[in-house]
């Protein structure tokens, strides 16, 4: 199988995608990116941890500019797989379309393609969109498009699925809510924070309208809205502290296209992120225009330890299918660095990576999908089972 992705560097996620895909058998793995030195980094670090056979891909020695090169991307796209987008999600439609030209216009194998998402308005003009229609043409192809597959949205949402099905169907859920963060492990020093990814991509979570679904119909609210303070011990997570360590929760613009497809199924639906105690106060200080800037400087002026961790936890509630009674059921997800990977490399790339590959082998569906619709959830989480350890529990309620 060969895999292209696009973008890398340092503590990129395109990085961690690509080691991961480089353990699968067969896998032929070639990396781009617009800044050469992203690729010799990349190339570098995986050759002296892995010691597998990455491979470069640089049309005419050069990196690989998505807006200078349009018109070339089918024809350098031709001969993969599948193509994996790790770049700023602005460039993602271009790249999808480029992809469907080089099914169209050549034809020698399939190509597909999947991308890590997270900006709503970007992922609808691939799913949705009519001008140019490219979920249509896709299907029409044979092909998968398959946006937003990282953690968040992504394996999140793939687990949400999972979840549903074991309710049952002949009524709406109750409640889904899908809790997540990426976090270091020093919790009492501002701003409760460390830098695990593109910080652009941040602020479209933190400052878009969330998309989520009130008494089962999907609408926008507030950002920040429905704040609460959890217990760490909420998620089997135990500091060295003599005092109870709190997250923050508050809803935020995580959940993809999900919405759109689980309208009438669920009565609520919410992604919420998880920040130590203190840090949305100071993020709703800061303009939108300015956050970069600002949260940049804050990261710069604060010592933050290196070790990092992840955690996830999809609540789901509502009447059993197979018992007359009310449950919870909790299924969590714990990562934390390590001398290589940080936890977001891992719960995120390692994902992507895993994601690729089913799509690449023609377990996704044809057309244009996120992951959770376009994929079985069991097969997913089944692959998942030695990246990481994800658990469920079940609490039956009044």
């Amino acid at each position: 199988m060969k895999y292209l992705v696009l973008g890398c560097g340092a503590d990129s996620m395109g990085e961690a995608i690509a080691a991961r895909l480089l353990k699968e058998e067969e896998a032929q793995v070639f990396v781009t990116d617009q800044n050469l030195a992203n690729v010799d980094r990349t190339y570098g670090k995986i050759k002296k941890t892995l010691n597998a056979n990455l491979k470069w891909f640089l049309p005419d020695g050069a990196g690989l500019d998505i807006i200078k090169q349009k018109w070339y991307l089918p024809l350098f796209f031709k001969d993969f797989d599948i193509i994996i987008s790790a770049i700023p999600a602005a460039l993602n439609p271009i790249i999808a379309e480029a992809v469907i030209i080089a099914n169209e216009r050549y034809g020698e194998k399939k190509t597909n393609y999947l991308d890590l998402g997270g900006v709503l308005g970007i992922t609808k003009k691939i799913i949705f969109g009519k001008k140019p229609d490219l979920a249509r043409r896709a299907a029409d192809l044979g092909i998968s498009l398959v946006p937003d597959c990282g953690l968040q949205p992504g394996l999140g949402n793939i687990i949400a699925m999972e979840l549903l099905e074991k309710f049952d169907p002949k009524q709406r859920l109750e409640s889904l809510i899908i809790y997540v963060g990426g976090l270091p492990y020093n919790f009492t020093d501002p701003p409760y924070y460390k830098k695990l990814f593109n910080l652009g991509g941040l602020a479209e979570i933190y400052y878009n309208s969330p998309l989520v679904l009130h008494k089962g119909r999907p609408i926008k609210i507030r950002k920040f809205s429905h704040y609460e303070t959890i217990s760490t011990r909420e998620f089997d997570l135990y500091f060295s502290s003599p005092d109870t360590v709190k997250f923050e929760a508050a809803v935020t613009g995580g959940l993809g296209s999900l919405p759109y497809y689980l309208k009438n199924h669920v009565e609520t639906l919410r992604e919420k992120t998880l920040r130590f105690e203190g840090h949305y106060k100071r993020v709703k200080a800061i303009p939108r225009g300015k956050f970069e800037e600002i949260f940049t400087h804050w990261l710069e002026s604060f010592q933050v330890t290196k070790k990092d961790f992840t955690v996830m936890k999809v609540v789901a509630i509502s009447k059993s299918a197979i018992a007359d009674e009310r449950i919870k059921i909790e299924k969590l997800l714990y990562s934390e660095s390590d001398e290589n990977w940080t936890s977001m490399q891992k719960t995120t790339g390692f994902t992507t990576a895993v994601l690729a590959k089913l799509i690449a082998d023609g377990y996704a569906s044809p057309g244009a999908y996120p992951p959770e619709i376009a994929l079985d959830p069991k097969v997913v989480l089944k692959t998942l089972e030695k990246d990481f350890n994800i658990y469920e529990r079940t609490t039956p309620l009044k």
